[in-house]
């Protein structure tokens, strides 16, 4: 059986400048460098500052109280929290890419000074 989703579910972003559609491997570099050029068009593209923000929230707020959670109330040994680290660590990695969202503009943090 053969599942199909429809147009409008595409799960990985598309190139702001061509419109091609990306795929996981080419988005997980996107995350790693900030900057990837599109396969199409060689335009560079970049994450939008609100998706590398978010996605990298959504994952390090949960692992900070799962981690605090085990440490201190189920009094968890370093090997558990090790394994709980590793299990967090390899999902990010493999859900980062489907959050991410691309622009054409690097996008930096403010300055506070």
């Amino acid at each position: 059986m053969h599942l199909c989703l429809p147009e409008r579910m595409n799960l990985m972003p598309h190139c702001q400048n061509c419109g091609y559609q990306w795929n996981w491997k080419d988005m997980f570099q996107l995350s790693l460098k900030s900057k990837q050029p599109c396969r199409n068009c060689d335009k560079l593209q970049y994450p939008t500052y609100q998706s590398h923000f978010w996605s990298y929230m959504l994952f390090l707020i949960p692992f900070v109280l799962v981690f605090t959670f085990v440490r201190i109330y189920l009094e968890a040994g370093w090997l558990i929290l090790l394994l709980i680290f590793m299990v967090h660590l390899t999902l990010a990695l493999l859900l980062i890419p489907f959050l991410l969202k691309l622009s054409n503009t690097k996008h930096e943090f403010q300055k506070l000074i």
